[in-house]
């Protein structure tokens, strides 16, 4: 792994501990905070050629660590915790965007927008993978979740953006 993406696992793994809520019966029980990691793992990324493997393991590390906070039993619902995060964060940038029209992350719109994303190509289709951990409308959802937001993450930097969501 390069320097940069150690630098920023490691700034949002000592920035993020899990927090330790009560239960009924007075003991602590771990819960990661999936969201505030990811907008600190992502607030870190800089404007590099590497932003966008850096973004993919904010994304990847936030799941891995709600998951080993809950003894490795919570794959599912860390997965969907991540993706309701992705899809909240694409709102927000689509809404620093005025005027943006949503169909250009797609090849098959209108004004169909081909993305410098080497190797990703468009994403799997995710009714063809399984994971024996997680459900199909899961692995779906957090796959075009992933993918929508890592073409807004590529446009908020791009040079021809302005205003607030430019980084």
């Amino acid at each position: 792994m390069k320097q940069p993406v150690l630098s920023v696992l490691s700034a949002c793994a000592c920035a993020f501990g899990a927090s330790f809520p009560l239960t009924a019966a007075g003991e602590a029980t771990p819960v990661f905070d999936t969201a505030g990691f990811l907008s600190a793992c992502a607030g870190f990324v800089p404007d590099v050629g590497y932003a966008v493997p850096m973004d993919t393991q904010c994304v990847s590390q936030a799941v891995r660590m709600c998951n080993l906070s809950q003894e490795m039993k919570a794959l599912q619902h860390c997965a969907d915790s991540a993706a309701a995060w992705l899809e909240a964060d694409g709102a927000r940038i689509v809404s620093q965007m005025p005027g943006f029209d949503k169909s250009v992350l797609d090849d098959n719109g209108p004004a169909g927008l081909s993305l410098p994303m080497p190797a990703m190509g468009d994403a799997p289709d995710c009714t063809k993978t399984s994971d024996p951990n997680l459900s199909s409308e899961t692995v779906c959802r957090y796959s075009e979740a992933l993918s929508e937001w890592l073409k807004l993450r590529i446009l908020m930097r791009s040079d021809g953006m302005t205003g607030e969501a430019n980084q």
